[in-house]
């Protein structure tokens, strides 16, 4: 997959140094979004301030073996984005050089075109040229719309575990497609 693509008036491209800001920005936005409300203020807050932080993105974008895209609207702004790195989940039985589909993040305005389908394409492509022989993400067990997504594009859901946010914990179903 070329560095950058152009579709449909939003602009998909490698994330930069430049984009940090307006990258936390949106990560802080989609998730609390999407999930803010199931959260105490303060176990949200620490979430936000750990998982996605300044701190989280700089070291994404230096890291050699992590893919991080932008979607980049015509006036200028983030609006969706995409993660992919070394598998860190709690897959016992990975093969070696699995690799993590972290987080796809579609802000509301630019939901239903196709990006989130879109960046999973790119992720499969990324895993690919990795030579990854399979990829592993987790989704929150009650997000039915990104688990069925997830299915659809092959994934399988092979185990749950408890995901942190500040104090709280969620369900996650660990999902696993294999790429040989």
């Amino acid at each position: 997959m070329p560095a950058e693509t152009d579709t449909s008036a939003i602009h998909v491209r490698d994330a930069t140094r430049d984009d940090l800001d307006a990258l936390v920005a949106l990560s802080q936005k989609t998730f609390t979004d999407k999930f803010g409300h199931l959260y105490k203020p303060e176990d949200l807050q620490a979430f936000l301030d750990t998982e996605h932080s300044l701190s989280t993105y700089r070291t994404a974008l230096a890291a050699p073996r992590t893919l991080v895209r932008v979607a980049e609207t015509p006036e200028g702004s983030l609006g969706a984005y995409l993660v992919c790195g070394p598998l860190t989940l709690p897959a016992e039985e990975a093969a070696e050089g699995a690799v993590e589909l972290k987080r796809i993040y579609v802000d509301a305005s630019l939901q239903g075109r196709g990006l989130g389908r879109h960046f999973i394409d790119e992720a499969f492509a990324w895993a690919r040229r990795q030579e990854a022989p399979e990829m592993y993400l987790s989704v929150f067990s009650e997000n039915d719309g990104a688990r069925r997504l997830y299915e659809r594009v092959g994934f399988e859901k092979i185990g749950e575990f408890l995901f942190p946010v500040g104090e709280h914990r969620d369900l996650e179903f660990l999902m696993r497609r294999r790429l040989e």
